[in-house]
């Protein structure tokens, strides 16, 4: 896509979609009058998941449009991980226990770091909804946050299906999905992953993969 057009491209992608992600999260509210009978409740809860997951495609599509073309802005901050990490795992707690999935934060005090407080919040979305997506009912996933010497340690790891060892040099790859996702029929793009670790590399960061019949842990380290 040609930059001069990105922003324009981005504006009429993004708006009809998250016109529809409001108005259905307003005729869901139970306040309003007269109330919905269940059978209509769930043809909107269909539209309000299938409309989220069409912003999310949307948007992971800009940002690789936006790496490709050179204008991925980011502006690094000093921000607390903790919190960040906190408030995303919250936001994602419905959807864990849509699945009977556990997940939890770990972490306490303050650890800073310097970057983009934006995308560090699309890093553990991706991340967060890459583990609920692989876990099933039962198990669970925990985000931790520790001091290192240099910086921060960001880890999100689960109970999942895990990766092939084979696979562990191409799960950032773009478009890459696993053997045991296909033979699952998962659905997904494979550009979660991807896009987590240009976030990580766009703010001087490095992440890796560790995977056992266990489930499988991603690390980040983050700088100072």
């Amino acid at each position: 896509m040609p930059p001069a057009r990105s922003p324009l491209i981005s504006h009429d992608l993004r708006t009809p979609i998250t016109s529809i992600v409001g108005y259905v999260e307003l005729a869901l509210d139970d306040e309003v009058e007269p109330p919905l009978d269940q059978e209509r409740r769930g043809f909107l809860e269909v539209v309000s998941r299938s409309s989220e997951r069409l912003l999310r495609l949307v948007d992971d599509l800009l940002f690789i449009a936006r790496l490709q073309a050179g204008r991925l802005v980011l502006d690094p901050t000093q921000l607390d991980l903790c919190t960040v990490a906190a408030q995303s795992v919250e936001e994602a707690r419905p959807r864990a226990e849509t699945k009977a999935v556990t997940l939890s934060f770990l972490g306490s005090g303050t650890v800073t770091v310097e970057a983009d407080r934006g995308r560090i919040f699309q890093l553990l979305d991706n991340l967060i909804s890459n583990a609920i997506k692989f876990t099933p009912g039962g198990g669970r996933i925990d985000v931790r946050v520790v001091p290192a010497l240099d910086g921060a340690l960001l880890e999100v790891s689960d109970t999942g299906i895990g990766l092939a060892p084979a696979e562990l040099e191409l799960v950032f790859d773009r478009f890459f999905r696993s053997s045991r996702t296909a033979a699952q029929q998962t659905p997904g793009t494979g550009l979660g992953l991807f896009i987590a670790k240009q976030v990580v590399e766009e703010n001087n960061g490095s992440i890796t993969v560790e995977t056992s019949s266990r489930g499988t842990t991603f690390v980040i380290s983050l700088p100072l």
